[in-house]
């Protein structure tokens, strides 16, 4: 009777495994980021409150996150994107192996506010900056959320020259071995050397001092008051909106998981609560400020050195 019971437990399980849909959310930068490992928790935590889909957490790096935006337009039913502020920056720079944001529809908001850093192991601050001609900043490709940053830094100090990597690992570290005098990063992902004195941290994005890293706005600088970064997933526009609609509201239990809050806090972000409709309204404002945002830029790709990585 046992062995009986069991038997059936086995095949239902086997049943509910095999019914289940796979969903993969796609990450399109380094499998090592913190914002990874945030997407990595969250697909576990979906597949905590749930069986209908199989989540499954995969990268697609390349192109600045184009790559993977393509991958879930050419497969609409079962992908998702999970991407940051870059997501619309991205959009709005290569028109060739881009995308454009109208493909997509917003799924969710996951958190908002984290600030990026600007940061050196050669200067302590940007005073420093004043007292050279010309200085070099990393950015990690053309149409990269740093790209924008550098240029908007480029209105206040001229003397930038940006210099392009194919992503923020090789960047960083010619940061920290000196070969470059600053470069971007989100500021959780620089304070390890900061704290461990390897670097200085000398401004920080948007309108909140953190410790003793200051915002540019507080060390009077403008341009980066509304440019932390975001993070959201999003789905093509192929998708069906009552599947949108089901994923929405599993998304809104994990993301209030515990661990899911503890990593937002590593990031200084603070998690949303949006609805469908706020969902909505979030995507289309967010889609036009990123593309005014870029429509400002003044520096020409020919202008931008690429680094010999």
């Amino acid at each position: 009777m046992i062995k009986r019971l069991l038997l059936v437990s086995l095949m239902m399980f086997s049943a509910t495994a095999m019914s289940a849909e796979k969903i993969t959310l796609y990450w399109g930068f380094s499998p090592a980021s913190n914002t990874a490992n945030i997407y990595r928790t969250l697909v576990r935590e979906l597949n905590k409150i749930q069986n209908k889909y199989d989540f499954v957490f995969e990268t697609r790096p390349g192109g600045g996150g184009a790559v993977a935006a393509n991958h879930i337009l050419q497969n609409p039913n079962n992908t998702l994107l999970g991407g940051t502020s870059s997501f619309f920056v991205r959009s709005n720079f290569d028109k060739s192996t881009g995308y454009n944001t109208n493909s997509f529809k917003p799924i969710f908001v996951q958190s908002q506010g984290s600030p990026l850093a600007l940061w050196s192991s050669r200067h302590k601050s940007l005073q420093d900056i004043k007292k050279t001609d010309e200085f070099t900043v990393s950015i990690s490709g053309f149409g990269s959320h740093s790209n924008l940053m550098a240029d908007i830094l480029k209105e206040t100090y001229p003397g930038v020259r940006i210099i392009n990597y194919t992503g923020l690992t090789n960047a960083n570290k010619d940061v920290l071995g000196k070969h470059i005098d600053f470069g971007w990063n989100w500021l959780s992902e620089v304070l390890p050397q900061s704290e461990a004195g390897f670097g200085y941290i000398v401004g920080i994005t948007g309108t909140r001092n953190i410790g003793p890293y200051k915002t540019f706005t507080s060390q009077g600088i403008k341009g980066f008051e509304n440019t932390s970064t975001n993070t959201a997933i999003y789905a093509s526009q192929n998708m069906p909106d009552d599947k949108v609609k089901e994923i929405h509201e599993f998304l809104q239990i994990a993301n209030k998981s515990p661990e899911i809050i503890l990593l937002y806090n590593k990031e200084h972000s603070v998690p949303a609560e949006l609805n469908v409709s706020e969902t909505r309204k979030w995507y289309a404002d967010q889609a036009q400020f990123w593309a005014e945002q870029s429509a400002k830029l003044t520096t020409p790709f020919a202008n931008i050195k690429n680094s010999k990585e």
